[in-house]
């Protein structure tokens, strides 16, 4: 420490005084976990004792710190008692100025075992934040606590809540997200709470404005294991989802009375099962999907002609254990890349209903868009039904009836 001590003396007594938060920053490195404020702290004595002190304001800070610390930490506490977090982490922003002159200081003097003093006050917040609510300082924490030194102000980054679950939608016409809002295009406004979305008319919604009260949260966000075309329904066990709850003031809430009230809410619509509390790393699993997933379709089929007992057996031979590829249908072609998708068919059943018209199930890799391999997409999905009929024909009705492999 000697050595360290004789440096000090030595800036103190040209550059004039340092705060405790800025003198214990010069010697931070050493003397282990003891917190870097305590430890100026304990300098500045000693250089008051040996009439090595010096008057005037802190040469690096300006007192800054000093004089804006408390009043921070009091508008933290009264930011932190109005919401539900489990851990804690100060983060603190800097002015321009201040991160100059110490670096001009480092630079001239550079002291071994100095380290920032964001970094001091940083961990000095830590303690005080975890002294004073109780709550462990993790790393990844519920809230993180950001102190601008720049503004006085402080402000909170709650992490998000997860909620996973299975969904399942028993309506025709109603799309997996909600829709840009007309009046704003998107850009938020009154009409849509400042989201830019409109909940109406969307699984996200109807699920997310039951979730978004319960969590009292800001926004939420719907991540599915894909996704099923707006006139098709999703039966079943239902679709995977995991919903992200933005900025949520509570963390905690009965999932058994959510479900019981979306399910009631919006009956003979749509659903939810299965809900569990979640994590960011679910939601890159269920983005990324899996090549076990498989999905179960049944399709209500209708030919230009007639269809024959030995056309569907025709059907189902060719296509069961088929490799199908399939270029990026016209109908998704402005929003999807042009590419050529490699997909497999694992099993065709097929029930005749009249002259024209059949019923398929088709259990086949996620990713295949089944409308396309009923009508072949003029030529973009080859084999389909159409190629192996030599005739039309189109997809009337579509249900998802299970998403197997989540």
């Amino acid at each position: 420490m000697e050595p360290d001590f004789e440096l000090v003396r030595e800036i103190v007594g040209k550059e004039g005084r340092l705060c405790r938060f800025c003198l214990g920053s010069l010697v931070g490195e050493k003397l282990g976990a003891i917190p870097n404020a305590v430890k100026g702290a304990a300098l500045g004595s000693i250089l008051e004792l040996t009439g090595r002190s010096s008057e005037g304001p802190c040469a690096v800070c300006d007192n800054l710190i000093e004089n804006s610390m408390d009043d921070l930490v009091e508008r933290a506490l009264r930011l932190l008692s109005s919401i539900e977090y489990n851990s804690v982490k100060a983060g603190v922003k800097m002015p321009p100025w201040l991160i100059e002159r110490e670096d001009r200081l480092r630079a001239k003097y550079n002291p071994p075992n100095m380290v920032s003093v964001k970094l001091t006050l940083i961990k000095w917040l830590d303690l005080v934040l975890s002294a004073e609510t109780g709550a462990p300082v993790e790393k990844d924490p519920d809230v993180l606590v950001t102190f601008d030194l720049s503004l006085k102000d402080v402000e909170l980054r709650i992490s998000p809540v997860f909620i996973y679950g299975r969904y399942r939608k028993l309506e025709r016409g109603i799309s997996q997200s909600r829709r840009k809002c007309p009046y704003c295009g998107g850009r938020g406004c009154e009409k849509c709470n400042w989201t830019g979305k409109i909940a109406e008319g969307s699984v996200e919604g109807m699920i997310g404005e039951v979730m978004k009260e319960f969590f009292e949260s800001d926004d939420y966000v719907l991540h599915g294991a894909g996704r099923e075309d707006v006139d098709a329904r999703m039966l079943g066990r239902g679709r995977p989802f995991v919903m992200e709850l933005v900025n949520p003031k509570r963390r905690s809430a009965d999932l058994k009375r959510i479900e019981e009230e979306i399910n009631a809410k919006w009956k003979g619509k749509v659903e939810v099962l299965d809900l569990r509390y979640s994590n960011r790393e679910e939601v890159r699993r269920l983005k990324e999907g899996s090549p076990e997933v498989r999905k179960l379709y049944r399709a209500l089929v209708e030919v230009d002609g007639v269809v024959t007992d030995k056309d569907l057996e025709k059907v189902e031979r060719e296509l069961t254990g088929a490799v199908i590829r399939q270029r990026t249908p016209k109908r998704v072609a402005w929003r999807r890349a042009d590419l050529v998708r490699v997909r497999k068919v694992y099993e065709v059943k097929t029930k005749k209903l009249d002259e024209r018209t059949f019923e398929m199930t088709v259990l086949c890799d996620g990713g295949l868009y089944v409308k396309e391999l009923i009508s072949g997409d003029e030529g973009g999905t080859t084999p389909s039904v159409a190629e192996v009929l030599g005739k039309k024909a189109f997809c009337r009705e579509l249900d998802v009836l299970e998403v197997l492999g989540h």
